[in-house]
């Protein structure tokens, strides 16, 4: 029962640190340019302004940091998984 916790527990802190390692790495500013990301806020919010001009920017590094987490933990689980048979 604790070893089984303790996996679970590793597991998420894992996922966490992997989350936390594509936030570092990924740099949407790279990514999209300004351009791009002033029609995003003319399209959510009808006009462009400095409070929501980086929108677009915040949303595109969560989602990517996130993807980058899944992806690594499903790779480092299937890693693992095939060290252990």
């Amino acid at each position: 029962m604790a070893i089984t916790l303790a996996r679970k527990l590793a597991k998420i802190a894992w996922f966490i640190c992997l989350f936390y390692i594509g936030l570092r790495i990924i740099y949407p500013e790279n990514l999209i340019s300004l351009y791009t990301s002033e029609r995003f806020a003319q399209w959510v919010y009808g006009y462009s302004s400095q409070e929501n001009f980086d929108d677009l920017w915040v949303l595109i590094w969560v989602v990517c940091s996130f993807a980058f987490a899944v992806v690594g933990h499903l790779f480092s689980m299937w890693i693992i998984k095939k060290m252990r048979r």
